[in-house]
């Protein structure tokens, strides 16, 4: 099996940390209005500056699509054009991006312009600084899970309280790999062909490996029985500050840990990511020895790394029967996959 079969087929079989417990079936996104995900900025605009922050909301277009269509409105180059990260095409989703346009543009121009573009404007503001990616503090989602029955709530409440003690493995979600997973196979061949990422584009295609291999890190922990485990070397992250360590102490780390003051990380492979170190470096390591890599490749495709935090407490879940199913509301730091807590829920594969 090569690389990108052994990848997606460890993709297709992501461990349950609820599992003990029976799903409650149904569908999500039967219709884009059942998805709903409200984008929350770190900050909010000053109100002076060259970049615009426009705030919409749209159905059936994708960020891209979006940042098209408002760099053709204002004859922008894609440079002019930021935002914080990318949403899905089939939800209800509240975005902002910002523009870069000169101070003799008012807003009353720019909000003419915007009315004939096919979305909801809900805000324009201008502030000193572009929306870079990353510039995202989480999420807040509102799912309607479709095609389960009102006496199934007490199930869904009591895989929500096993959530609330073990946590959530914080997996990328399947849309990260593309249809059939096909950006993993992509994502391999440019890595065969041993040349630094340039662009977006590519930045993306590399992260959806980096992606990948912190799926099977993380699958490989849990199979081990180590979720709920800190070990020698592991690299934490505090829940206060994000400020990371290397556990040398393991039984005060574990202390904390079981308190909730940090939370281990995983490994997103990098030139720059911080290491792990003793028995926790052995396991990242073996991740990559498992499909053939080592940290050379990323030195090659000039990919800096991180670190990602491996499990997640939503501290705000809440399940109450509606018309037609389930409605679930909760928040999301960014980077972290609704549809993983769905599936927490669902069973489906």
């Amino acid at each position: 099996m090569d690389i990108a079969e052994e990848l997606k087929h460890a993709m297709q079989h992501l461990p349950f940390i609820t599992g003990e417990l029976p799903g409650v079936g149904g569908a999500i996104k039967v219709s884009p209005d059942h998805f709903e995900v409200e984008e929350i900025l770190p900050y909010a605009p000053c109100g002076e500056g060259e970049h615009v922050f426009i705030t919409l909301r749209r159905k059936l277009w994708n960020t891209d699509e979006v940042a098209g269509e408002l760099r053709r409105c204002f004859g922008l180059k894609s440079i002019d054009i930021g935002w914080g990260g990318r949403k899905d095409k089939h939800a209800l989703t509240t975005q902002t991006f910002s523009l870069l346009l000169p101070l003799s543009v008012t807003i009353a121009e720019i909000r003419s312009r915007l009315a004939g573009l096919p979305f909801e404007i809900l805000d324009v503001a201008r502030h000193r600084n572009k929306i870079k990616t990353g510039h995202v503090a989480g999420n807040r989602f509102r799912i309607l899970l479709s095609q389960v029955p009102p006496q199934r709530l007490a199930q869904a409440r009591a895989i929500c309280d096993a959530l609330g003690r073990s946590g959530l493995p914080n997996f990328f979600g399947e849309q990260r790999f593309g249809i059939d997973m096909n950006n993993i196979e992509r994502a391999v061949q440019f890595l065969d062909r041993q040349r630094a990422a340039r662009g977006k584009k590519e930045a993306f295609i590399v992260s959806v490996l980096q992606s990948a291999l912190f799926n099977l890190w993380l699958r490989e922990r849990m199979a081990r029985g180590e979720y709920r485990t800190i070990l020698s070397g592991d690299v934490v992250q505090k829940t206060d500050t994000g400020g990371l360590f290397i556990v040398r102490d393991v039984d005060e780390a574990a202390e904390r840990f079981s308190r909730g003051a940090i939370v281990y990380t995983g490994p997103i492979y990098g030139v720059k990511m911080m290491c792990a170190e003793a028995l926790a470096a052995e396991y990242e390591n073996r991740t990559l020895d498992a499909v053939g890599l080592d940290l050379d490749a990323f030195k090659r495709l000039k990919s800096p790394g991180t670190r990602r935090r491996a499990l997640l407490h939503i501290e705000d879940l809440t399940i109450e029967c509606a018309p037609g199913g389930l409605l679930f509301s909760f928040s999301l730091p960014s980077g972290a996959y609704a549809t993983m807590v769905m599936r927490e829920f669902m069973r489906a594969p």
